[in-house]
């Protein structure tokens, strides 16, 4: 029921916009979205802003992106480097994410690798498959316009797909940790 308005939501916005679509660049280069992540590592607040960094797990090899909110990515890097939070522990965390502009992170700890990844359970083949389904370029031509956007979705998965593809296309979207469900733009600067 819930993917089926999500389509119909995703449907009527592409419908609203199609006659100004525009094709949009497969994804960003690092250093154009590396702003975006700064924000996310920085942003201390509940309302969590979603990043997309790149894992290689090793304890199998995969290399995949991911899509997660700032914060699960420092709880991650906790886990993995086994800081606890000290003052030093955060300090070390926070250099270690901010430092890195690539994105691009090893993990061999379980645990750090589940804290990302916990409700990212979709491949990249279907990431660009629901890119496609929910017509994403008129989704971004309509923010980009200045279109007042924001849309509760319940479904986890899908929400992280739409803020993946947003954070990968430029846009940075966060979603309010107190309430949860409402992905939303940052619109702060």
């Amino acid at each position: 029921m819930m993917k089926t308005t999500l389509i119909l939501i995703f449907t009527i916005l592409f419908f609203t916009s199609c006659n100004e679509v525009v094709e949009y660049e497969q994804s960003l280069s690092d250093e154009e979205l590396y702003p975006n992540y700064v924000k996310a590592i920085k942003n201390e607040s509940t309302f969590q802003n979603f990043l997309v960094v790149k894992v290689k797990n090793l304890n199998n090899g995969e290399i995949r992106e991911y899509c997660t909110k700032g914060n699960f990515l420092k709880g991650a890097l906790h886990r993995e480097l086994n800081l606890g939070y000290s003052k030093d522990g955060i300090i070390k965390v926070y250099k270690t994410a901010i430092e890195n502009k690539e994105r691009y992170f090893e993990f061999k700890n379980d645990s750090a690798i589940w804290n990302i990844s916990a409700f990212d359970k979709y491949s990249m083949k279907e990431l660009s498959e629901f890119e496609n389904q929910i017509g994403i370029d008129s989704l971004i031509y309509r923010i980009e316009n200045g279109k007042d956007w924001g849309i509760t979705i319940s479904n986890d998965k899908e929400m992280k797909m739409v803020a993946h593809s947003l954070f990968n296309k430029g846009i940075l979207t966060g979603e309010n940790s107190c309430f949860g469900g409402m992905l939303t733009l940052d619109k702060s600067e």
